[in-house]
C-alpha cells in the first residue's frame, strides 16, 4: 500500500465526513425549526435519531468486527444508497411526518459512519501504513467551518432545502473518494485463533473503558446540549442563523491548529492526561456560556473548542486503540463514538424540555454540573487505568 496516497485519500474522507456531519448534525435544529417544529419537539426527534444511532452503532461495529467479508469499506458504501436516496426524497416532499423520518435516516447513518472511518486508522496501521489521524481531523475540521459559514449565510436566502441538497452533493464525493481506498486485512492477532465478542461481553472485558465511556457521555451530553440549541442560545441574545455559522466557523476553526499538532501533543502527554484535559476543557466551556451576556461573548467563548472537542475527538480514539484489544477495535470504536449520539440524546430530551419549561439561562446553569460529573468520572477512570501492570502509555 502507498503510504502517501491512502494518507492524503484518509485525509480528504475525513474532511467529507465532518463536512457531512456539518449538514446533518450542525443545522438539524435550523432545519427541524424552519419545517414548524418547536423546541420540545425538536429535543425529542433529535433524541429518537440519536438513540437509534446509539444502538446501532456497537451493533454494526461488532458485525463488522465478526463477519470477515464485511469490510469498514463495504459498509459505508452499502450506507450510502438510502442516504442518497432520502436527500432526493427530502427536496420533494412536504408531510411532516415524512420529513421527520427521512431527515432522521441521514442523522442515523451519518453516526453510523463515524466508528467505521476512525477504525479504518488501525486497520491501515497494522498493514504498515501509518495515517495521520491529527492532520486528517484537522482537516475534517477545516471543512466543517467553511460548510457551517456557507450554509449559515446561504440558509436565510435558501431556506431549509439547502441542507438535503448539501447533503446529497457531499454524499456522491464522499463516496468517490471511498470507493478509490483499498481495503486493509481485517485487524487480528498474528498466530492466534481469534475470539470475538458480542456486545455485553465487551462492556464486561473492559470495565475501565466503560468507567471513561461513561465519562465521555457526560461531556457529550454537555456538548450536544449546546450543539443542538446553540441557535435557540443566539437567539435569546438578539442574533439569528448567520449568527449560527459564524459560531459554528469559528468552533470548527479554532480545533484546527490543536488536530493537526495532536500527535506532537500526545509526544508530550499521556492519552489519559488528554482525556482528563477534555473533561476540564468542557468545564471551563460551560461556564464561559453561562457568563455570556451578547454574541460577540458568544464567539469568544467558541474557542474554548481548543480544550474541549478538539482534544476528545482525537483523544477518544487514541485511546480506545490502546485500550482496546486489536480484534475488537471497530466494536471499541462505535461505543466510543456512541456517547456522541448517547449524549445527544441525554442533550436533546433534557435541553428541549429545559428551554421550554425554565429558559436559557436555567439550562446553561445545569450545563456546568453536567460538565463537573464527566470530568469526575475521567479522573476516576485513569486512576484505575493506571493501576494495572499493562497500562504504562494510557
Amino acid at each position: 500500500m502507498g503510504y502517501r496516497r491512502i494518507n492524503i485519500q484518509y485525509t480528504a474522507l475525513q474532511g467529507l465526513f465532518w463536512m457531512l456531519f456539518c449538514v446533518t448534525g450542525g443545522f438539524i435544529s435550523f432545519y427541524l425549526q424552519g419545517n414548524g417544529f418547536g423546541n420540545s419537539l425538536i429535543g425529542i426527534i433529535t433524541a429518537v435519531f440519536c438513540l437509534v444511532a446509539f444502538i446501532l452503532q456497537p451493533m454494526v461495529g461488532n458485525i463488522c468486527d465478526r463477519v470477515d467479508k464485511l469490510t469498514w469499506k463495504k459498509l459505508i458504501i452499502i450506507l450510502g444508497v438510502p442516504y442518497i436516496i432520502t436527500c432526493i426524497l427530502l427536496l420533494i416532499v412536504k408531510s411532516k411526518g415524512l420529513i421527520v423520518i427521512l431527515f432522521g435516516t441521514m442523522y442515523v447513518i451519518t453516526f453510523i459512519y463515524l466508528p467505521l472511518i476512525n477504525s479504518a486508522v488501525f486497520a491501515y496501521e497494522k498493514e504498515g501504513v501509518k495515517i495521520n489521524f491529527g492532520i486528517a481531523r484537522g482537516t475534517g475540521s477545516t471543512m466543517y467551518a467553511l460548510v457551517a459559514l456557507i450554509i449559515g449565510s446561504m440558509a436565510r436566502k435558501s431556506g431549509t432545502k439547502i441542507i438535503p441538497l448539501s447533503g446529497l452533493i457531499i454524499i456522491v464525493l464522499f463516496l468517490g473518494i471511498i470507493s478509490t481506498m483499498p481495503v486493509a486485512d481485517k485487524i487480528k492477532p498474528e498466530k492466534k485463533e481469534v475470539k470475538h465478542m458480542n456486545v455485553l461481553s465487551f462492556i464486561r472485558n473492559y470495565p475501565y473503558f466503560s468507567i471513561m465511556l461513561l465519562a465521555v457521555l457526560f461531556m457529550f451530553f454537555s456538548h450536544n446540549i449546546i450543539g443542538t440549541y446553540l441557535l435557540q442560545i443566539i437567539q435569546s441574545l438578539g442574533g439569528n442563523s448567520s449568527n449560527l455559522g459564524r459560531a459554528m466557523f469559528i468552533q470548527a476553526v479554532v480545533e484546527i491548529p490543536v488536530l493537526f499538532t495532536f500527535s506532537f501533543i500526545m509526544g508530550k502527554i499521556k492519552v489519559g492526561n488528554l482525556m482528563v484535559l477534555a473533561g476540564i476543557g468542557y468545564f471551563i466551556r460551560a461556564i464561559l456560556y453561562f457568563v455570556s451576556a451578547d454574541i460577540g461573548m458568544i464567539y469568544i467563548t467558541q474557542f474554548s473548542q481548543i480544550f474541549s472537542f478538539a482534544i476528545i475527538a482525537a483523544a477518544s480514539v487514541y485511546f480506545t486503540g490502546m485500550v482496546v484489544n486489536e480484534q475488537d477495535q471497530t466494536t471499541g470504536q462505535a461505543f466510543m463514538s456512541g456517547m456522541m449520539s448517547a449524549g445527544t440524546v441525554l442533550g436533546s430530551f433534557f435541553g428541549g424540555a429545559m428551554l421550554d419549561c425554565y429558559g436559557v439561562r436555567t439550562l446553561l446553569k445545569a450545563n456546568i454540573f453536567i460538565t463537573l460529573a464527566g470530568l469526575i468520572i475521567a479522573i476516576c477512570s485513569i486512576v484505575m487505568i493506571r493501576g494495572r501492570k499493562n497500562s504504562e502509555g494510557v
